[in-house]
């Protein structure tokens, strides 16, 4: 059985995972000098949420690894990561999760990227740099889903779709207007914004942002 990695504090939930593995979890930092010494055994068991999972297929993206690296999930407890297990497939309780994690069958899923180089796994958004409205241009493939003042744009993976993402407006009036759009680019020309993904953020404001389903890219995840 492959080494249990551990982003994140050892908790009660942790700790039942690595009862159920009888395994003892190598806890790691989510820096590329952590995680890559770890990276090299053709495949990987990891326990952390959504944050430490993207920081862990971002160094296999980068490493040219990503495609052919199996990759055990077990999610954390949080809301998020219990989000993103649900939208994958994988089961809520943590011992079953662990099973799947050890001995499911690698399946592919796409991947979002983005235009500076980073990923979606989760959920992103585009929000004003200094807070309250900022105004924007924001098109969905050949849709224009907005144009003029904005609250937030809300991104996230389509996972039930080959190949999508779909992208939420929220518009600053009474009304608390939100436009829905699905396909395969989401881009943004805007007043300096603020680029949140997977529980991060970018660390400078940003005036065009986009968030795009990859066809050429997946990353290889053990399912039941």
């Amino acid at each position: 059985m492959d080494r249990l990695m551990r982003i994140g504090p050892v908790d009660d939930w942790v700790r039942t995972v690595a009862a159920h593995l009888r395994a003892d979890p190598v806890t790691v930092g989510a820096e590329p000098a952590d995680l890559d010494p770890l990276l090299e055994d053709g495949s990987v068991l990891l326990s952390c949420g959504v944050p430490g999972l993207h920081a862990v297929l971002l160094r296999l993206i980068r490493r040219d690894l990503v495609a052919t690296t199996p990759l055990g999930w077990v999610p954390d407890a949080d809301g998020a990561s219990r989000e993103l297990a649900g939208w994958l497939h994988l089961p809520a309780r943590p011992t079953l999760a662990a099973d799947v994690a050890v001995q499911g069958t690698p399946r592919e899923v796409r991947l979002v990227r983005d235009d500076h180089g980073g990923l979606l796994l989760h959920r992103g958004r585009l929000s004003a740099w200094r807070g309250g409205r900022f105004g924007g241009q924001s098109w969905h493939d050949d849709q224009r889903a907005a144009d003029g003042p904005l609250r937030r744009v809300d991104v996230r993976p389509d996972y039930a779709a080959d190949c999508a993402v779909v992208a939420e407006v929220r518009a600053p009036d009474l009304l608390r207007r939100v436009r829905t759009t699905r396909g395969r680019s989401v881009q943004t020309a805007c007043d300096e914004a603020r680029a949140a993904f997977d529980g991060l953020t970018h660390p400078r404001p940003v005036t065009r942002w986009t968030w795009y389903a990859d066809p050429r890219q997946h990353w290889l995840l053990r399912s039941p």
